[in-house]
C-alpha cells in the first residue's frame, strides 16, 4: 500500500472524485483510485473514502485541507502522580508521556511511555514500558468543534479517534483533546 506524498496530492484526487459526481458516484471513483493506484485493500479503501468523502460536496476538498492543516504536527501529553505512600519514607510514583505525530504525507506515529517507580530506604524499582504504532491518518470532510479522524494502523485496521479543538477556531491551534486526553502542540 502506498500513501499520498502530501495533503495537496490527496486534495487533487478528491477534486477529481467530486468532478466525477457528488455523493456515491465520486466516492466510488475515489475507492477505485485507492485500490488501483495506491494498492489499498477493499475494506481500507472504503473506510478511507467514507471518512474523507463522507458528504462529497463542493466544499469537501477545502474542509479536508483545513482539518489536515490544523492537525499536522507533533502533539504531546504528560502526566505524573504519586500512587501510594508506602510508609517508612517510601513512595510509589507513576509518569506517562503520550505523543502523536501527524505528518503531511498523511502518516502518523503514536508513542506511549509509562514508568512506575517504587522507592524506599531499602531500595528502589523502576518499571518502564512503552508501546507504539504507526499507519495512515485520514481527515474528514466535516467541520465542527470535534472531528473524527480515521486511523489505519499498518494500513488496514481502521478505527476512529476523536479530536476536540477545545473551542479554538485557529488555523493552527496549540492544544486539543485526542480521545479525551489533552495534548499540547510540541
Amino acid at each position: 500500500m502506498y500513501t499520498f506524498t502530501s495533503v495537496d496530492a490527496l486534495c487533487g484526487l478528491l477534486d477529481q472524485a467530486y468532478h466525477a459526481g457528488p455523493g456515491e458516484t465520486g466516492r466510488t471513483k475515489f475507492v477505485d483510485a485507492l485500490k488501483t493506484t495506491y494498492e489499498f485493500g477493499d475494506r481500507a479503501a472504503h473506510l478511507y473514502a467514507e471518512t474523507v468523502l463522507g458528504s462529497n460536496s463542493d466544499n469537501s476538498v477545502s474542509i479536508v485541507r483545513t482539518n489536515a492543516e490544523r492537525l499536522i504536527g507533533t502533539w504531546r501529553a504528560t502526566d505524573a502522580s504519586s500512587l501510594a505512600d508506602l510508609g517508612y519514607g517510601g513512595n510509589a510514583l507513576s509518569s506517562r508521556m503520550e505523543e502523536w505525530n501527524f505528518a503531511d504525507d498523511l502518516t502518523y506515529t503514536y508513542r506511549l511511555e509509562k514508568q512506575t517507580s517504587l522507592m524506599s530506604p531499602y531500595g528502589s524499582i523502576v518499571r518502564p514500558s512503552s508501546t507504539s504504532e504507526g499507519g495512515l491518518w485520514v481527515p474528514p470532510d466535516r467541520t465542527g468543534p470535534r472531528i473524527n479522524i480515521l486511523l489505519l494502523s499498518h494500513g488496514t485496521d481502521g478505527r476512529k479517534a476523536m479530536v476536540d479543538w477545545l473551542g479554538s477556531d485557529d488555523d493552527r491551534p496549540m492544544q486539543c483533546q485526542i480521545n479525551g486526553i489533552r495534548f499540547l502542540r510540541f
